[in-house]
């Protein structure tokens, strides 16, 4: 099972998006800092190394809060989980330094600016809690989606 994290990066009322392609998108989209969370990481560990890769932005553990985690189901099996954060960051300056090489230009946007962003990411279980937790803040915890290799459906 895959595991991933990523952080909703702050800063003077922005928030920080990445240009990133991914082999399985037909092109770049804007999406928020994230990637696998290494065998020995925790999930706090690696949304703290993945936004510094992505954005050169610096986060510690105590600037981190969980505001949702996602599971996903492909085909009646769990697939993959997710953990979610946000951080208000101290320095606006970036500085990638991805080893995948997949993160072409970092920027910050506002919040709105973000969501419609977000809004044409073609994976749900990304681009469907960033939206709601921009839009509404944190009111839901948990999010699971169901695909059936080209549908996908999820709790609401």
């Amino acid at each position: 099972m895959g595991r991933y994290a990523g952080v909703i990066a702050r800063y003077d009322g922005q928030v920080a998006l990445v240009w990133e392609r991914y082999d399985a998108w037909d092109a770049p989209y804007w999406n928020l800092p994230s990637g696998a969370v290494e065998e020995a990481e925790t999930p706090t560990a690696g949304a703290i190394r993945e936004l510094r890769e992505e954005t050169g932005l610096l986060a510690a553990e105590a600037d981190l809060s969980l505001v949702w985690t996602t599971q996903v189901s492909v085909g009646g099996r769990v697939s993959s989980r997710s953990w979610n954060y946000v951080a208000d960051v101290r320095d606006p300056a970036f500085a990638i330094d991805d080893p995948d090489g997949s993160v072409m230009e970092v920027r910050w946007f506002s919040a709105e600016d973000a969501v419609r962003r977000l809004g044409r990411l073609p994976y749900p279980p990304i681009a469907v809690p960033a939206i709601d937790y921009l839009t509404y803040g944190a009111r839901r915890q948990e999010w699971t989606f169901t695909s059936d290799g080209e549908n996908w459906s999820w709790d609401s």
